[in-house]
């Protein structure tokens, strides 16, 4: 599994410029493809957004969320037959990185799956980008 932490991610609304623009720094020097906004009124729901990888690339997914202890979004990237491939959450240690980094060796279809952690209202937003090898 591949992941990065990164830290100095503020808390703000999630439908606010000011926390995309927040969110947005951690993406470095990799170009933005798409962000996408989640809201979850209950814990426990998972969402899903595919998108396609091509081979030679590496991938971030910056995962930005109210930056509650215990309320963390968890992103699982699959690849194309359901596999988990890479999570932002490291069980071994229970961390929840904001950055996930990932090396495409093969092209194809990617599937990216958020839940959140804890059971209260929460919000949050991935920027996806890429940058070439």
């Amino acid at each position: 599994m591949f992941f990065l932490g990164m830290s100095g991610i503020t808390n703000a609304q999630c439908s606010s410029d000011a926390f995309m623009d927040n969110c947005s720094s951690a993406l470095e020097d990799f170009n933005f493809i798409k962000s996408f906004e989640y809201s979850n009124a209950k814990g426990g729901a998972k969402g899903e957004y595919s998108y396609v990888f091509s081979k030679g690339t590496n991938y971030r997914i910056v995962v930005c969320d109210e930056n509650i202890a215990g309320n963390k979004m968890i992103i699982s990237l699959y690849d194309r037959n359901h596999k988990l491939i890479a999570s932002n959450f490291d069980k071994a240690s229970k961390k929840v990185f904001p950055v996930l980094t990932y090396p495409c060796s093969a092209t194809g279809v990617y599937y990216i799956e958020y839940s959140f952690q804890g059971d209260k209202a929460k919000c949050g937003i991935n920027i996806l980008g890429f940058s070439k090898n």
